[in-house]
């Protein structure tokens, strides 16, 4: 399967209200983000997410529940040696969306007054790839190791992974003293 830029999942079926429509549509695929879009967010990725998406009807003309999840790997740094860490990371979502037609694209709408967000949408053909990208993102951990015993960096920049015996060159730093000042203060006797 190829991957693609977009995440794309069609909602027609649930859109009408006849009986004996359709109760849920889904997709998977894999989810090949743009360089820019990637960038923007601050995110590395090895090779493409992979993704899937349920849309079920909630029981009202345009009430639906979203669910999903997605997984890939993210490039972080190692908090010690700054080395390109390889990190697994799998998320899963659940939101309630309505249909607002003719609306915009898929919007997160923030109500301070309900306990949960809520997903608007405003045409049948739903890209749910900066959703995705945005869970994965925030799943994603803060800090990671390139290894449990990393020994990171010396002050002067030297991996002591690879250079473990290696001992920094001290400089003598030479401060003034904080009293120096002093020196030249003129005092009544």
């Amino acid at each position: 399967m190829e991957p693609a830029p977009i995440a794309e999942l069609n909602l027609a079926s649930l859109l009408r209200n006849a009986p004996g429509s359709e109760a849920d549509a889904e997709a998977e695929g894999l989810f090949a983000p743009e360089p820019a879009t990637l960038a923007k967010a601050g995110v590395r990725l090895e090779g493409p997410l992979a993704w899937h998406v349920t849309v079920r009807n909630a029981g009202g003309d345009d009430d639906f529940v979203v669910m999903g999840e997605v997984e890939g790997t993210a490039l972080l740094d190692c908090r010690r040696c700054l080395k390109e860490v390889a990190t697994p990371v799998t998320s899963s979502f659940a939101y309630p969306m309505i249909y607002r037609p003719g609306g915009e694209e898929l919007h997160l709408i923030e109500d301070d007054d309900a306990d949960d967000d809520l997903l608007a949408f405003g045409k049948p053909s739903v890209d749910f790839g900066p959703l995705l990208l945005e869970v994965f993102t925030i799943d994603q951990p803060i800090t990671v190791l390139c290894k449990d015993d990393c020994k990171g960096l010396s002050v002067d920049g030297v991996d002591l992974n690879e250079h473990p015996d290696h001992v920094p060159e001290e400089k003598p730093v030479e401060e003034p003293s904080p009293f120096a000042v002093l020196k030249d203060l003129d005092l009544p006797s």
